[in-house]
């Protein structure tokens, strides 16, 4: 049997994943079925759609969980899975339970006088974190875009590139291009000095542990024209800029569903 307590993440919450790290940062994804196996997430009150992914990640429809069993960021939860278990429905089912509710703060914004309100649309800045998945697909699917020959890496344990974690952070892409390493990052609306500093960050790390006295270098992904960022990368060898942009075309509710069923 394999349990251990975690707590949710704001970015698990904001993009809908798990990841099977206990609060020690023991990670579990070895002891969970394979990459890409159809799961249920069992709660006393219901069941959800999952699917295992990577190395040690839990994703699939699980914005119906987060939503169904009101979990939030902060929230301490248990996970229980039993190796011998039999499939329900082609399916198989981890145990999850909320162990403690962290403390919920409600802001309440100041209303400026009724006639003073003025209705404004919102004008995003960056891409949606769905954006941001349907993003990171597409780029994994088509890293030849990108740069010819770059390929996502998949190191000694079978772990992919795709939001490698590190002792120093996430990396969105960790990808090689013949034996140089290529860090690839999404701007997604942070400063510019913190996306340099942080790919920085990251190139110095896999050069410490990864490159074996190979190149390593990265790529930042941004979508709108920034100088500050320009002059920041301007200053670094090893960094590039490539920018992007999205094309959108509107489908159906049951498009998305089924989308998100063949996913899962």
């Amino acid at each position: 049997m394999i349990e251990f307590d975690r707590t949710v993440g704001k970015n698990e919450e904001r993009t809908y994943y798990l990841n099977l790290t206990d609060n020690k940062g023991n990670r579990y994804g070895n002891k969970f079925p394979e990459d890409r196996t159809p799961l249920w997430i069992i709660t006393e009150s219901g069941r959800y759609k999952a699917s295992k992914r990577g190395e040690n990640q839990i994703w699939g429809i699980l914005k119906s969980w987060y939503e169904g069993e009101n979990v939030h960021f902060g929230d301490t939860i248990h996970i229980r899975y039993n190796p011998t278990a039999s499939e329900i429905d082609g399916r198989i089912p981890i145990e999850i339970s909320i162990v403690e509710t962290a403390e919920r703060t409600e802001e309440i914004p100041e209303v400026a006088p009724e006639e003073e309100i003025v209705e404004e649309k919102e004008v995003p800045t960056e891409i949606s974190i769905q954006m941001e998945r349907d993003l990171e697909d597409f780029l994994i699917n088509n890293l030849n875009l990108i740069e010819e020959g770059l390929e996502l890496y998949i190191d000694e344990q079978g772990r992919n590139g795709r939001q490698y974690s590190t002792d120093v952070g996430t990396i969105d892409l960790l990808c090689k291009n013949n034996d140089d390493f290529v860090i690839i990052e999404l701007k997604k609306g942070r400063e510019s000095d913190s996306v340099v500093g942080q790919i920085s960050r990251y190139i110095g790390w896999v050069r410490e542990n990864l490159s074996e006295g190979y190149d390593a270098r990265g790529i930042i992904i941004v979508h709108d024209f920034d100088p500050k960022l320009k002059y920041a990368v301007l200053a670094h060898e090893n960094l590039k800029l490539n920018y992007y942009e999205i094309q959108i075309k509107f489908i159906s509710e049951q498009q998305v569903i089924d989308k998100l069923e063949r996913e899962s």
